[in-house]
């Protein structure tokens, strides 16, 4: 499929609620644990949405709009969003994730016009980007992000499902 701001913009604009439905009133044994040493649990996965949207995706956009360019891009500290949102409660995160989400959509449709698209930043680590790859890329880090939670709290429940583990790669996935 090839890159499509709408069809972008509808997925961007469902994945807060994607994340509440999945995540709000679940016990902390649900949402807390992780699949090990290094590995990120559904409440840090929302901390770093959370963390990214406020961020990254539309500060990286304004840039690539802004003339003179392509500007640089700053790096990301991908974990700074476990801190800053520590003690907060996972429903309050999911909040502020879907009011920054909100917010950053309306800027977005503002801003960008599909004559952009074809404009350029420079990533850190990749080099010269485009907008249209940025925006791509935001539409799977949410995929990304819901398939990590999925996969975290399948993984529970591991040993308990006995013989159906054969049917079920997502408690063996990587």
């Amino acid at each position: 499929m090839e890159f499509s701001l709408e069809r972008s913009t509808a997925v961007l604009v469902r994945t807060p609620a994607t994340f509440s439905a999945l995540l709000v009133g679940l016990p902390e044994e649900w949402t807390d644990a992780s699949e090990g040493p290094g590995a990120w649990s559904p409440y840090q996965v929302v901390g770093h949405m959370a963390h990214i949207e406020e961020c990254d995706w539309m500060d990286r956009t304004t840039m690539i709009l802004a003339e003179g360019g392509p500007h640089e891009f700053e790096p990301v500290d991908r974990e700074a969003g476990f801190s800053k949102y520590e003690g907060w409660p996972l429903a309050d995160v999911l909040e502020h994730f879907a009011v920054v989400r909100a917010e950053n959509i309306e800027r977005l449709d503002r801003l960008v016009s599909t004559g952009d698209l074809n404009r350029t930043g420079i990533h850190p680590d990749f080099g010269e980007v485009t907008l249209s790859q940025l925006l791509a890329t935001w539409v799977v880090h949410d995929f990304n992000h819901l398939d990590q939670i999925a996969k975290t709290m399948a993984k529970h429940y591991t040993a308990a499902i006995g013989p159906w583990r054969a049917n079920l790669p997502i408690v063996d996935a990587p």
